[in-house]
């Protein structure tokens, strides 16, 4: 972490460097989340994991996010990647001003000019005239949704994401008939799944994007409990536990064989190794994670075999469970835990 912004609207809520992939080589980012108004979504109703809502700063004004983007380009370095978080869309008009997204596009462009830009948005906001008021200034924007599944009725009923395949696939094409580049977020056992349904279902939505969008980028993010969510309540009552590292394994290992190769899949897990993120015993977790974020560069397959903990037995076991019932086995799960 570079700093944090305290309580200034004009100051970028975090910023950092870290680590990431463009053309399956190693490259430094520069991170920065903004203070916005908060996601739209959230307001109308919003999705079951998701706490961002709970840093919202309603007073923010266009204004104050152009000197939030100019305070963390104070941090840069020569990166070759930026990186614009919000807790929410960066293209809705509501969150970020039209004006005032073309307005951080020109400050980005004109500290870093041969940067990648990401920026992360629901399908619904995205149209081709915001693109390229974005896109023009910078040398390749990326635009990430949060698609969790190509399941219609999980992403509804599970995850109440608030939009269908179909909206995607016509948020992809825009981003795509741009000339822009997609990026695609997966969401890793949604509530009221079961361990062994959720490795199948991001298969599926693995090989479904694929079909769709050969050659884009899939990040697989397991489910990472949030404050304040229906999600951090199934927890408390021992009722949901997050996906363990061995299931990611398996679903970025054998992703990548759908996929043959041809999509980037990767994996940068939130809270990695502790009780409310992706985790095994503890034990192994450090060696784990370390070898899906050196596989997330280039998809070598190989930096995920021969992996083995005497944990692994329980994993299979739980996974044997959750087919037959699911709320049991993580009820099993953290009473042994």
């Amino acid at each position: 972490m570079i700093h944090e912004g305290g309580t200034s609207n004009s100051k970028p809520l975090s910023v950092w460097k870290e680590k990431d992939s463009i053309d399956r080589v190693e490259v430094e980012a520069l991170v920065m989340i903004l203070k916005t108004r908060g996601c739209s979504w959230s307001k109308r109703s919003g999705c079951t994991m998701c706490g961002y809502n709970n840093s919202v700063f309603p007073d923010v004004t266009s204004s104050d996010l152009i000197m939030q983007v100019d305070d963390a380009l104070k941090s840069y370095d020569g990166e070759q990647y930026i990186k614009i978080f919000t807790s929410g869309s960066y293209f809705d008009p509501m969150e970020i001003p039209l004006e005032t997204q073309r307005s951080i596009a020109m400050s980005v462009g004109s500290s870093a000019p041969s940067a990648r830009l990401l920026v992360e948005t629901r399908p619904e906001f995205i149209n081709r005239q915001g693109l390229e008021q974005v896109g023009r200034y910078m040398d390749i924007l990326e635009v990430a949704i949060g698609l969790e599944t190509s399941s219609d009725n999980i992403r509804m009923e599970n995850i109440n994401k608030g939009f269908t395949w179909s909206d995607y696939i016509r948020g992809g094409r825009i981003v795509d008939d741009t000339g822009c580049l997609l990026k695609t977020y997966l969401l890793m056992k949604s509530p009221f799944m079961s361990e062994a349904a959720s490795i199948g279902d991001c298969l599926n939505s693995i090989k479904d994007v694929h079909e769709e969008f050969p050659g884009s980028r899939i990040s697989v993010n397991p489910m990472n409990i949030q404050s304040r969510t229906l999600v951090e309540r199934l927890f408390r009552k021992g009722l949901y536990r997050p996906p363990w590292l061995w299931s990611l394994m398996e679903v970025l290992g054998t992703g990548t064989q759908l996929t043959k190769g041809e999509t980037l899949i990767m994996s940068s897990p939130t809270a990695g190794g502790k009780k409310r993120g992706v985790h095994n015993c503890g034990e192994c977790d450090p060696g784990i994670l370390e070898a899906i974020s050196s596989f997330s560069i280039d998809n070598d397959r190989k930096l995920l075999l021969h992996h083995y903990h005497h944990c692994m037995e329980d994993w299979k076991e739980h996974i044997a469970l959750s087919v037959s019932d699911p709320l049991y086995s993580d009820m099993w799960m953290r009473s042994r835990s």
